[in-house]
C-alpha cells in the first residue's frame, strides 16, 4: 500500500507540532500540510485530495465538523479523524462519517490503532470504488432493457402509498444514510431500489450515474462549473440547485456528452 497522504489542521500550534512529530514517525504516512485554520484547511484539501484529514473540532473560520461537512461526498472524500480535549464530540463525529477521535494530549499507542483503521478503511474504500467501476463497465457491454414505454419510477408516497413519478420529471437520484432518494424540481421521495438497480432500469433515459452516490437526469442540468484537476461540479435544475461533483471515471463522458 503507497503512503496515507495527510493533512492536520488545527489552530494551536503545540498540538498541531506534538500531532506532526508523531506521525511523522510512522513509516505509512506522508504529512502533505498542517493548516491553522477551518478556511486553511480547505485549501489544502481541495488542492491535495489527500488520503487522510486530522481535524480539530474547536478551530477559527470554519469548525472542524463545518469543514467535514462540506467536504463530505467530494470525489475524493478523504478519510477524517477528529481531534479534540473533549470526547463529548465522539457522537457529532462519527454522525458526519468520521472514522474516529483522538483526545489531546495524544498517545502512541492509540494513534497507531486509528492508523491501522485507516489503512483498513482506505483500502475496503478503493476496493469498492474498482467493483463499482467493474459493475459499469458489464452493465455498459450488456444489452439494453427492451423499452416497455412505461417511463415511470414507483415512489414512497404519503400514508404508506406508492406514487409513479414519470423519469422526465426525476432531476436526480442519490443515497443518503443507506436510503435512495429521487429528487423532483420541488419534491425528494424515497425509492425501493439500489443505485445500480435504477442505473440499469434508466438506460437509455438520458440518466447517467456520474458519482457512486448519484444519478442524474442530463437534461436537468443547468450548469457545469470546472473544478479541480480538470473535472467538474454539474448544477442540478432542482430547487436548491444541487450540485454533485463527476466522478473521475465519468469526466471523459460528461466532456462528450456536453462538448466540453
Amino acid at each position: 500500500m503507497t503512503k496515507i497522504r495527510t493533512i492536520i489542521a488545527d489552530d494551536e500550534y503545540p498540538a498541531r507540532n506534538e500531532l506532526a512529530f508523531l506521525l511523522e514517525n510512522i513509516n505509512e504516512v506522508e504529512l502533505l500540510y498542517q493548516a491553522e485554520n477551518g478556511l486553511e484547511a480547505l485549501e489544502y484539501i481541495k488542492k491535495a485530495e489527500p488520503d487522510l484529514v486530522f481535524l480539530d473540532i474547536q478551530m477559527p473560520g470554519k469548525t472542524g465538523m463545518e469543514v467535514a461537512r462540506e467536504i463530505k461526498d467530494t470525489k475524493f472524500e478523504p478519510v477524517i479523524v477528529f481531534v479534540t480535549a473533549y470526547d463529548q464530540y465522539a457522537v457529532e463525529a462519527f454522525a458526519v462519517n468520521a472514522v474516529d477521535y483522538l483526545l489531546k494530549p495524544y498517545e502512541e499507542d492509540r494513534l497507531s490503532e486509528i492508523i491501522k483503521k485507516v489503512k483498513k478503511t482506505i483500502y475496503n474504500k478503493k476496493m469498492k470504488d474498482k467493483l463499482e467501476v467493474l459493475i459499469d463497465k458489464i452493465a455498459g457491454t450488456e444489452q439494453k432493457r427492451e423499452n416497455t414505454g412505461i417511463n415511470k419510477l414507483a415512489v414512497q408516497g404519503k400514508r404508506g402509498h406508492l406514487k409513479l413519478v414519470k423519469y422526465d420529471d426525476i432531476v436526480l437520484l442519490h443515497s443518503k444514510s443507506s436510503r435512495i432518494y429521487a429528487k423532483t424540481v420541488d419534491e425528494e421521495y424515497e425509492v425501493s431500489a439500489t443505485l445500480c438497480e435504477l442505473a440499469e432500469k434508466l438506460q437509455g433515459h438520458k440518466f447517467l450515474r456520474i458519482h457512486r452516490s448519484y444519478i442524474i437526469n442530463l437534461n436537468k442540468v443547468k450548469e457545469i462549473i470546472p473544478w479541480f484537476k480538470g473535472n467538474y461540479q454539474v448544477v442540478m435544475n432542482d430547487k436548491r440547485e444541487t450540485e454533485v461533483v463527476v466522478s473521475r471515471s465519468k469526466v471523459k463522458e460528461i466532456q462528450r456528452i456536453f462538448n466540453l
